[in-house]
């Protein structure tokens, strides 16, 4: 019983974790596209299906049951040139108002051409609505386009002159700079939620300054061997005066392991002097075996944000560590898969709530840094599309784009499942 809830734990909190960040990625696509005038359709926390939400200004935001992602539906992001039948298409469904896909497919031999993928492509800019109906087919449904009514049938006339209107509101008729400002919206949104956290937290709990008092004494260790004990204030080493806990490290290091040094503690007032013999630690440095005790101190607005954006660096310089063959292995090998982000989730998520938050500011900077990679379907490889179809003023094929893609999600299904491998060893297996 203990095990099924313990699994069920996982499941919750790996779900509320990655559903923060998706959520605070989608608001940023969701934002500049807004921003820039294009509609953007639906806002969703789950994968595409049946969902509960409600409609405001035009999107549908909402909650589907299959929780392993989101995204936000910005009209005109299909790809490729456009669809040349687009206005005649659009024509077609005025006139109509609501029409059943079968008709669709009747009326398409007449018309001479595919009215259904016109179709599909004017509910992608939100044009017209299109709806699963009994039985698995679909029903178009004109919009508005001036009139109150939605599947209201109207005459257009100059159905050109109306698509034109309505290219207006998609990503399409973005210039390319808004188009990156768009793509890189969710990035940035994520490391801009990070560094609220992080700032933040770190305002609210300061930061922890090590001393020169000791926390601890390790037993057998060469400081307990001495004499010396937790409370201790180290005063000087070998005669040299120590101004602070990293002073005292340097000090020791300028020594060999089995040399005995002079140590001043201060203990109750009283200034005591021990002979101590250094140690070797793992690394082969010399050791006494103490810790500091370590206090909170208040930090700056500045210093907290410069702390931010430095976790920031930390995580950049990491995944660029992949594209080096000499420090790949050590990447992955430090890497999680959902279900290590899951484990995790839960363990913050127990321990408390600025736990829980300060996991999802970190998970959120390298999901948001990971989705820069140059490598189609993430926004990194959206944007080397739309900077290169800028530069060479060609429109890349969407079947070359697709190939690549699927490349790319090829390559992240085996790393994703080497890491699930290596988080179930670690966490299940005891790996």
């Amino acid at each position: 019983m203990d095990a099924l809830i313990n699994v069920l734990l996982i499941i919750f909190f790996g779900v509320l974790m990655l559903s923060i960040i998706v959520f605070v990625h989608e608001a940023g696509h969701f934002a500049t596209a807004r921003l820039f005038g294009v509609r953007v359709q639906e806002f969703m926390i789950g994968l595409p299906g049946p969902s509960i939400g409600f409609t405001l200004k035009g999107t549908r935001f909402g909650v589907s049951p299959f929780l392993l992602g989101g995204y936000a539906k910005v009209a005109g992001m299909e790809g490729g040139k456009e669809n040349p039948n687009l206005a005649r298409a659009l024509a077609y469904i005025s006139e109509m108002g609501t029409v059943e896909l079968a008709q669709v497919q009747e009326d398409e031999k007449q018309l001479g051409f595919p009215l259904e993928e016109a179709l599909d492509i004017l509910d992608i800019w939100g044009s017209i609505r299109r709806t699963r109906v009994r039985g698995g087919a679909y029903r178009y449904e004109i919009g508005e386009l001036g009139s109150p009514s939605l599947g209201r049938p109207r005459t257009l006339l100059n159905p050109q002159a109306a698509l034109d209107e309505e290219r207006k509101h998609t990503y399409r008729a973005l210039p390319w700079f808004k188009r990156v400002i768009v793509l890189i919206g969710g990035v940035v949104f994520n490391l801009v939620f990070a560094i609220l956290v992080f700032t933040a937290v770190l305002m609210v709990l300061g930061t922890q300054v090590p001393t020169t008092t000791f926390e601890s004494v390790v037993e057998g260790a060469p400081a307990a061997e001495a004499g010396l004990v937790a409370g201790d204030r180290i005063l000087e080493v070998e005669g040299a005066e120590v101004a602070s806990w990293d002073d005292f490290v340097a000090m020791v290091r300028t020594h060999e392991a089995g040399e005995t040094i002079k140590v001043t503690v201060e203990r109750d007032e009283v200034q005591l002097v021990y002979g101590v013999t250094l140690a070797a630690a793992e690394d082969g440095h010399p050791m006494m075996g103490v810790t500091t005790q370590a206090v909170r101190q208040p930090i700056s607005l500045w210093d907290a944000l410069g702390t931010s954006f430095g976790f920031i660096g930390m995580v950049a310089q990491f995944i660029v560590m992949l594209f080096n063959p000499a420090t790949f292995n050590e990447v992955i090998g430090q890497s999680s898969s959902v279900v290590g982000i899951s484990v995790e989730a839960k363990n913050a998520a127990l321990s408390g709530f600025l736990p829980f938050i300060v996991l999802a500011a970190a998970l959120s900077i390298s999901i948001g840094l990971m989705n820069l990679l140059p490598i189609p379907p993430l926004d990194g490889g959206k944007i080397v599309v739309e900077t290169i179809e800028r530069i060479t003023k060609r429109t890349i094929p969407v079947r070359v784009i697709n190939g690549i893609s699927i490349v790319g999600v090829g390559l992240f299904i085996m790393l994703f499942l080497f890491a699930t491998q290596q988080d179930i060893q670690r966490y299940f297996l005891g790996g």
